[in-house]
């Protein structure tokens, strides 16, 4: 069995911090990289060893777990460690989501986020899914149907909100050949998804209707309020 070496039988020059400076971020090992994260170990192993073992549970398990599950699940570790490890994740997530930094004001922002996405074909349902900054989560397409109607079930629309623990929600679905103008049948579906966010505890802040000569507001318009 090869024994794994603890940081203080490493050569100076090759532990993490100083390989960092000296070869760069790229040329160390995940262990590595989650002990400059941790910063320090525990009194019975230093950070490498510990690293190491965390590393072992993989970053999908790692990822799924919680403050508490990491602190049962990891000898040793207090709720700082737990916490550190849990931020790296979503930091790193983050950073490789798309809309990690777009913020929703205005219905103009829906317009242009989704104006390039229209189908000359049929209508296009999306829902989109904010935190309580109006930062996106992510969008999905909830439904697609035809030249002049699209029909979607509100729990459609509440599972997105639900996995991704969003805040509020704004409906969004275009109409490829004709006038922005809401239908007796878009408002209908508006209130009834209206009356099904408030009873799980989300906001539907707006239902926008997007064509190639514009959008309407159903916010802006008094449909939802």
């Amino acid at each position: 069995m090869y024994k794994s070496k603890r940081l203080k039988d490493i050569p100076k020059e090759l532990r993490p911090r100083e390989k960092i400076k000296s070869l760069g971020s790229q040329s160390l090992s995940d262990e590595e990289l989650l002990a400059l994260v941790l910063g320090s170990g525990t009194k019975e192993e230093d950070v490498l060893s510990l690293s190491r073992r965390i590393i072992k549970l993989g970053w999908e398990r790692l990822k799924s777990m919680s403050v508490n599950e990491l602190i049962k699940e990891i000898k040793g570790i207090g709720e700082a460690k737990a916490c550190q490890i849990k931020a790296l994740i979503e930091l790193s997530r983050r950073m490789y989501e798309p809309h990690a930094h777009t913020v929703i004001n205005s219905p103009e922002d829906v317009y242009n986020l989704l104006k390039d996405k229209m189908d000359n074909r049929r209508e296009h349902l999306w829902a989109l899914y904010l935190t309580p900054s109006n930062t996106l989560i992510e969008y999905d397409l909830v439904a697609v149907g035809r030249l002049n109607s699209v029909f979607a079930d509100p729990k459609d629309i509440l599972y997105g909100a639900v996995r991704s623990v969003c805040h509020s929600i704004i409906l969004a679905h275009t109409h490829p050949g004709g006038e922005p103008k809401p239908s007796k049948a878009d408002i209908d579906f508006t209130q009834r998804v209206k009356k099904a966010c408030e009873i799980l505890g989300f906001e539907l802040l707006d239902h926008i209707i997007i064509t190639k000569k514009g959008y309407f507001s159903m916010r802006e318009g008094g449909v939802v309020s």
